[in-house]
């Protein structure tokens, strides 16, 4: 397969901005939760994580194969040591 030097540019800016994104993303977010307070990592103190969502799964769902019914939580996993903390209520990312 064959590009012209077109092509291999377009590719190549692409290349980048999809890179500065991933490592924006790397950098993660600072969050407050519901009450209003900022998180930091009960391990280390730093303030920068990565949200994520986990499902509470159930025994009485999981045996009916409804797991999809069940709650779900709200994961912020730590940028420097990778320590997750669990909330049930919404947590806000701060600018």
């Amino acid at each position: 397969m064959y590009f012209s030097k077109e092509e291999l540019e377009k590719l190549r800016i692409q290349g980048e901005e999809h890179l500065k994104k991933r490592t924006e993303e790397a950098k993660g977010h600072q969050f407050a939760s519901a009450a209003g307070l900022q998180i930091t990592c009960l391990h280390c103190k730093n303030e920068h994580f990565l949200k994520g969502s986990a499902l509470l799964n159930t025994r009485g769902l999981t045996f009916f194969d409804l797991d999809w019914l069940n709650d779900s939580a709200i994961t912020l996993a730590c940028t420097r040591c990778g320590y997750i903390q669990w909330f049930t209520k919404d947590v806000k990312q701060m600018e």
